[in-house]
């Protein structure tokens, strides 16, 4: 399995992009040690889990980040660090409208109490 250091580039370089430095790059970096753990911790799971896709849950695939836990993590992330003002930047990650993020935040509640 690729390093945790190979894991968070793979992201981080996503992200960066995405950002074109308008986030801090200590909040960005942060934000990404976040999702990295995360998604280190559940590739090297399903690895065991799974023991005939060990090489699907060798090298971060980027398609993962569509996941809605990662949209999740992004927008909790900001909420904690910024308050009120999560908005702005988890709109720009995440590429949604202010009713995008609104939709999403209300679907993630609504599946919590599912």
């Amino acid at each position: 399995m690729d390093s945790h250091d190979n894991f968070k580039q793979t992201i981080f370089s996503h992200y960066k992009n995405i950002s074109s430095d308008q986030i801090p790059l200590t909040l960005l970096n942060s934000l990404c040690d976040k999702i990295t753990d995360y998604y280190y911790d559940q590739y090297a799971r399903f690895r065991e889990q799974y023991p005939k896709s060990i090489k699907r849950y060798s090298t971060f695939q980027l398609k993962d980040i569509d996941h809605p836990q990662t949209k999740k993590i992004v927008v909790g992330f900001f909420k904690d660090e910024l308050g009120t003002k999560y908005r702005d930047y988890s709109k720009l990650l995440l590429g949604m409208t202010d009713k995008e993020l609104e939709n999403f935040e209300q679907w993630w509640y609504d599946f919590e109490r599912l």
